[in-house]
C-alpha cells in the first residue's frame, strides 16, 4: 500500500481544518445542511451570470458588532428562487409605476417603484404617488408581490437563523438605465454606484437582500454587485445577477457594498430589508392605495 505523499497530507490537514471549523459554529453548520447550502472560502471571486448555482452557496463572515437577531452574517446566494412567469410580472408592474410619472428608460439613471406605499422616484429626486393619482395595479400582482414579499421573510429567517424578523420599508424595484450614454446624475439619489453599509444609513436595518430580475451581459451591461473586504476598498466577492437570482446578507459593516455603475441596457432588482425590531415594522399593505407611514391607515 502506497503512503500519502506530504502533499496530500497537507491538503488533507487543511481539508480536516475546514471541515473542522464550519463544525464548530454548531447550530449555524446543522441550519446549513438543512438548507442544503454549500459552504465556500471566502476569497476574491466572481459568481457570474452564466452559472447556475445549484443548491445555493454560503460564505461565512465574522459579525462586526452585536446581532441582535439570528447567529451568523454570512453572505448567500440562491439561484432560481424565483420562476420567469413571477420575474416577468415584477418587471412589467415597476415598468408600469415608471410609465405612470412620465419616467422614460431612454432618459438614463435610476428609478425605484415601491409597489407598497405607492411612490416611484425618477432620475433627478423627482417623486410621486401613482396611487394618488389613480394608477391601478391588478389585485393578482399585488397577490404576487405579498407572497413574494413574505416569502422572502421566511428564507431571511431561515438562512439566518433569526427567530423573529420585520419586513421594514422601503422595499422597491429599481430600474437602473444604461440607455442614455450622455445621462449625467442630478441629485445624490442618482449616485447608486458609492460603496456603503446599509445599516450606517439606515440603523434598524438587520438583513438585507437582492431577488435578480435582470441577467448579467444579456440584458444589461456594467451592474454588477460587489462585497469589500471590511475595512477596505479591495473587492472581495462579486456578483452577477441574473434573473431568479436571490442575494441575501447580513446589514453591517461586515457587508460593505456597492453596484457598479449601469453602462448599457436596463437591470430590474428587487430591494428589501428585515428588521429584528417590531417598531419599524413595515405593514405589507399592498392594496393599490398611498400609504405614508409604517401602519398608517391610507387617507
Amino acid at each position: 500500500r502506497r503512503m500519502p505523499s506530504k502533499r496530500s497530507r497537507r491538503r488533507s490537514g487543511e481539508r480536516v481544518r475546514w471541515v473542522t471549523r464550519v463544525a464548530s459554529t454548531g447550530a449555524v453548520a446543522a441550519l446549513v445542511c438543512r438548507q442544503g447550502l454549500r459552504w465556500w472560502r471566502l476569497r476574491r471571486m466572481t459568481v457570474r451570470q452564466e452559472e447556475a448555482i445549484s443548491g445555493g452557496r454560503r460564505w461565512a463572515i465574522a459579525c462586526l458588532g452585536e446581532s441582535r437577531c439570528g447567529s451568523s452574517c454570512d453572505r448567500v446566494v440562491v439561484d432560481e428562487w424565483l420562476g420567469t412567469e413571477a420575474v416577468d410580472r415584477l418587471r412589467w408592474i415597476a415598468s408600469r409605476g415608471a410609465a405612470a410619472i412620465e419616467a422614460s428608460p431612454e432618459e438614463g439613471g435610476p428609478t425605484i417603484v415601491d409597489v407598497n406605499s405607492g411612490y416611484v422616484m425618477a432620475p433627478g429626486g423627482r417623486l410621486a404617488n401613482v396611487y394618488a393619482d389613480g394608477f391601478v395595479v391588478d389585485k393578482e400582482d399585488l397577490d404576487l408581490y405579498r407572497d413574494v414579499v413574505r416569502r422572502l421573510k421566511r428564507t431571511i429567517e431561515t438562512t439566518f437563523g433569526a427567530e423573529a424578523t420585520y419586513f421594514t420599508a422601503p422595499t422597491f424595484v429599481a430600474r437602473l438605465s444604461g440607455l442614455n450614454h450622455s445621462w449625467t446624475p442630478a441629485s445624490p439619489h442618482d449616485e447608486y454606484w458609492h460603496p456603503h453599509v446599509d445599516q450606517r444609513n439606515t440603523p434598524h436595518y438587520d438583513y438585507s437582500g437582492l431577488l435578480y430580475l435582470s441577467d448579467y451581459g444579456r440584458d444589461f451591461s456594467g451592474g454588477a454587485f460587489e462585497f469589500f473586504r471590511p475595512g477596505t476598498n479591495r473587492t472581495e466577492l462579486t456578483i452577477h445577477p441574473r434573473r431568479g437570482r436571490l442575494l441575501l446578507f447580513s446589514s453591517g459593516d461586515e457587508n460593505r457594498h456597492a453596484v457598479r455603475r449601469v453602462t448599457a441596457g436596463l437591470r430590474f432588482a428587487l430591494s428589501f430589508w428585515f428588521t429584528c425590531d417590531p417598531r419599524f415594522e413595515f405593514a405589507d399593505f399592498l392594496d393599490g392605495k398611498m400609504h405614508l407611514r409604517f401602519r398608517e391607515s391610507p387617507p
